[in-house]
This record gives C-alpha cells, structure tokens and sequence, in this order.
C-alpha cells in the first residue's frame, strides 16, 4: 500500500495516520518501508499531544494505537530518523519543513493537520500523500489537494426539515430494540427536555434518550447512526451507543451516563464553584481544562465538532473526570450542527443558519479560547466589563477585552478576585487570550491545551514563591485553599533526594544490570539542522511520571489561606515533580 513513499527521502507524519490505520498490516508496512529506506520522519509537538489525548481517553478501541506507536518510534529512533519541530501551528511547522528535499506530507483526508492544510493553504514545497482504505493519492502540492481533492460539501439531510417519527412514544416499562436486535426496557425517567427523555434500562451499563414526536429528522437521525459507527466508548463522552426502535420507527438511543453537575452550575463565580470544589486550587482548574480540551481534540481526530460548546453542555464529577453531553448536535463530517450559543460562538458566524454551512477547526478554535478563559476565570465572560456597555453583545463587537498585558488599567476588570486572577497567569497565556479576545487572533486548539499544559505543570513544580498564585481567587478573603510553597518544595526536595540515594545504591550494587523495556521504548533524539538551532530539543522518551505532589487541604502541604506580597518568579526547585503515571509513549 505505501509502495509510493519509497521514493522520498523524508516524510511530515501527521498522528491521523497512527490513529486511523495502525490497526492492521498496513502500518506495519509503513513502519518497516521507514526502517528499510531510512527515510526521515518529521512530527511536531501537536503529533505528541494528540498522542497524549487519545491515551487519556483510555477507549478500548484504540488500545492498538499503543503499540503502534511503541513500535514506530523504537524503529525511528534505532536508526536515528526521528526529528520533531516543537511547536503546535500548522503554518509555522510547515515553515520549517517546507524545503526538505525529496519530502512528502503523509496524512489523511479527515486528519486535523490536513483541515489545517486546507484551512491556511501553507506554501509547501514537496507532495501531499493522502490514506485511504483504498491506496495512497498523492499530489503535488497543497494547492493541488485543495482544488482536486475538496473537502465534502454539506450534505442534502441539512435541508431536509421532514420528521421520520411516527405518533408511537415509548415509556416506562417498554421494550426498544437497537439496530443490532438487542431489548432494552425502560425502566426509570432520569430527566425530560425539549428533545426528549432519558430513562434507565434494563442494561445497567446505558440509559436511553426517547425524543419526543417531531424531532427526529433524516440529518439527526444519519448523524446518530454515523456516531455510533464510529465506536467512540470512552466514558467521557456520552455517544449514541445503539439506535432505539419502538414499533419498527426510529425513537432514540442509548448512551453511557454521565456523573456530576454541569460546568456552568460549578464555574458560577466564588460561591458557586467554592461550595462544589471547597479543596480546589488553581491546580484543579487546570487539570479540568486540560481534561475538557483534550476530550474535544478527540472529537476532531474523529471527524467531529461539538459546535455547540458551552459550560452546559458537559458535566464535571472531579477535576479529571468530565463527561461531554448532548452529543448528538454535534457536526459529524458535512452533517452540521444546527445549534450554537452566541456567547461562545466567533462572531464572524453571528446571524447564519448553523445548519446551513459546515463549520471548521478554526470556527471552533474561538470556543475552545472562550471555554479556556471561562474556566481559568471560574465562570466569568472576557467580554465581562465594570462601567462598560449594557450588552455582553456589544462589549463583544466592540472587544472591549478589559485586560492589559502590563496590568496597567484594572478600572473595566470586575470585582471579585478577576483582576488578581489575570495577573498571576503565566505571561504567555495572558499574551493569547489578549490577542485573542482584543486582536482577533487566532489560536489553534491543540495550542491552547500546550498553554494550559506548561502552566499546570509551573503549579505542580511550585515555581511560583507567591503562595497566591495557587489559589482560587488569589488575594481575596474567600475561605479557600492555599499552599505553603516552601513545605511543599522541601517536602519535593527530600524525596527527590531519596530517589537520588535509591539510584545510587541501586548502581552500586549492579553495574551491569539494564532496565528491562517496559510502558516506553528508551532511545535516544537525533537532532536535526531543519529550522535553526532553536527549533529542536532533546525528547525523553525514558522519563515514567509519577503523582504529583501537590497535596490537599488535610495533606501537609497545605494550610489555610495567607496573604503575601511577594512578587511571582520562577524559582523551581532541583528538579521538577513528575506527572502522574499514564500508558503510552510520550
């Protein structure tokens, strides 16, 4: 299948080729005509994060992923071919690469990174390799995929306002079939809405949703059936799992059920989210950021976007556990979604019909900025102004962004903590959101989840000596959680110190004994002169996180709330707390 490639000396490999095909001989293929030609593979650190979401999500049917990528990396890193350009921007990453001699793009047709291709239309000067189940098409440039090989027009269902439900409701005690013939009695109603209603069935592992007449169109009911072909089981995500009938006419489906309350009960602003969350600190939230970011990243390797994301539309149990609700408006391919919340919504897209056009990556790019600020800012809007206009609307026309860069002008910012919350965020996700929300730039997704990533891992290292930082709301009076930097950094110092004599005695005792390959291959980074000295650094594939150290409020590295006035640094100590332990690669 990938006999083609074997003319190329270097190959850009986008993670949608691991994650669609490396279930099969045909990934084998690609990893041995790598090894055998020595041909150069180039990722960047989007390739790692995407890797790092789809192990999060611990779904059953990307288990082989794993050993896919064990596999490709042990065999790139063997014979010193594997090179990474660190950044998470399609065009920049192109940039770097876009000159490589004999070089080709090997992607897939519903990747992220070839949305991006047709989205930014990058000047890359080699081919474009596109998998399918059927062979790989090749193309001489961007510009020839995007005019040759378009993306799929929206579909016909989008018109077609026709209902396929019949007067037959089912209820309590009744008996619906899925497609597959398996009988699910409904049991119990959990809740009711517009839509439908949500039942327990006789199957304790899903609940099913019955609509209600005059709701299930041809676009909703091919939009469920798409969703559950793709297989998605991952607990985070409430999928349609099986297709319901009741008398042989479409009424619903099931889905697993997801646990907690919903994001907007919690991210309501202090009293809200201290009554449900009383132990949290700025950690928390990060770690709930991250967790939501990396469940929508999922969606689009799987050719989905929610569309519709607002705090409503997910449910919080902890800070790592989450679940995405009211899947089934979300756009699957050309089948669009047909709703949307203005508030979290580009203006660019204000006044269309949702369900007239597809939307893309860079659409949901602004509600992923805007779910970032929400939570970093526990609930609160950024076009949310003191002495400001009497709309959020026009406030948003306008950007009226109340946040400076240098913390200069805090007369617009609302009270409460907000103001404090802006400065002591890490400078580059300050930078962002203000070129965001007051210069319309544009970030991708999987950069924001980077951003987040960089500042949890500054809180679980401490390297903040201003004990505000953690909390909350820093420098308010809230009865909240806070952290005592230095026990904390001294309890990270002991145990680093520990682990320095275990080592040490461990290697006096053997010499010679090696460490058997286990979670992740060991190897070594093979540096590359591809986009200046700066673009590359060394990738430790060796490094096994462990739990963080950052304790809750009944653990000793925490204490009650305390004012300071030290100023925010970096100070880290020796070496910096690991994360907690997950499988995979990177």
């Amino acid at each position: 299948m990938f006999e083609g490639l074997s003319k190329y000396l270097s190959i850009v490999l986008d993670y949608s080729v691991v994650l669609e095909y490396s279930n099969g001989v045909w990934f084998d293929e690609l990893t041995n005509l790598v090894e055998d030609k020595g041909i150069d593979c180039y990722i960047d650190d989007t390739f790692k994060i995407l890797h790092k979401c789809v192990v999060q999500q611990q779904d059953p049917k990307d288990y082989h992923v794993q050993n896919a990528i064990r596999s490709l990396m042990q065999s790139l890193m063997s014979t010193n071919t594997l090179h990474v350009v660190h950044t998470c921007n399609t065009e920049y990453f192109i940039e770097q690469v876009k000159d490589l001699p004999e070089c080709c793009i090997l992607t897939t047709k519903t990747g992220i990174f070839t949305k991006r291709l047709y989205e930014k239309a990058p000047e890359f000067n080699g081919d474009v390799a596109i998998v399918t189940n059927t062979g790989v098409k090749i193309f001489h440039s961007v510009a020839e995929l995007i005019e040759t090989y378009p993306l799929p027009s929206i579909s016909g269902l989008a018109g077609n306002n026709t209902f396929i439900d019949s007067d037959g409701r089912a209820s309590i005690d009744d008996i619906v079939i899925s497609t597959e013939g398996d009988k699910f009695v409904l049991e119990k109603r959990l809740s009711g809405g517009a839509e439908g209603m949500v039942f327990t069935t006789s199957n304790p592992k899903y609940v099913a949703k019955i609509y209600h007449k005059g709701v299930i169109t041809p676009l909703r009911w091919a939009k469920l059936k798409k969703l559950t072909e793709l297989g998605i089981t991952s607990h985070g995500f409430c999928t349609p799992q099986h297709l319901l009938y009741f008398r042989g006419v479409p009424v619903g489906y099931t889905m697993f059920i997801g646990k907690g309350t919903t994001l907007s009960n919690v991210f309501d602003g202090p009293d809200a989210i201290l009554e449900n969350f009383p132990d949290w600190t700025r950690l928390d939230v990060c770690e709930t950021l991250l967790s939501l970011i990396g469940k929508y990243l999922y969606l689009h390797m799987h050719n989905i976007i929610a569309g519709d994301i607002q705090l409503k539309n997910a449910l919080i149990y902890t800070s790592s556990t989450q679940y995405l609700i009211d899947m089934d408006s979300v756009q699957v391919g050309n089948l669009p979604c047909p709703v949307g919340t203005e508030e979290f919504t580009d203006p660019r897209l204000w006044g269309r019909d949702f369900s007239g056009f597809v939307r893309t990556l860079e659409d949901e790019d602004y509600s992923i900025a805007m779910l970032v600020f929400t939570v970093l800012f526990c609930g609160l809007h950024p076009y949310a102004t003191r002495k400001g206009a009497e709309t959020l609307r026009e406030e948003i026309v306008n950007r009226n962004f109340p946040y400076t860069l240098d913390n200069s002008d805090t007369e617009h910012i609302p009270l409460g903590g907000y103001d404090h919350i802006w400065e002591y965020l890490p400078e580059n996700l300050r930078i962002m959101l203000y070129k965001t929300f007051r210069e319309g730039k544009s970030y991708e997704a999987v950069c924001w989840r980077a951003a987040v990533e960089e500042y949890m891992r500054d809180l679980e290292n401490f390297v903040y000596d201003d004990p505000e930082a953690y909390k909350l709301f820093p420098c308010e009076n809230y009865k909240q959680a806070s952290v005592d930097v230095e026990a904390v950094r001294a309890q990270l110092k002991a145990k680093l110190e520990a682990k320095k004599a275990r080592e040490a005695h461990t290697e006096a005792v053997s010499q010679t004994e090696k460490k058997a390959f286990g979670n992740v291959p060991s190897g070594r980074f093979v540096s590359s002169s591809v986009g200046g000295a700066n673009s590359y650094r060394p990738v430790n594939f060796d490094k096994e996180p462990e739990p963080s150290p950052f304790a809750k409020p009944s653990g000793t590295g925490l204490n009650e709330s305390r004012p300071s006035s030290a100023p925010v640094n970096s100070n880290p100590i020796e070496e910096p707390a690991k994360k907690k332990k997950f499988f995979g690669l990177f």
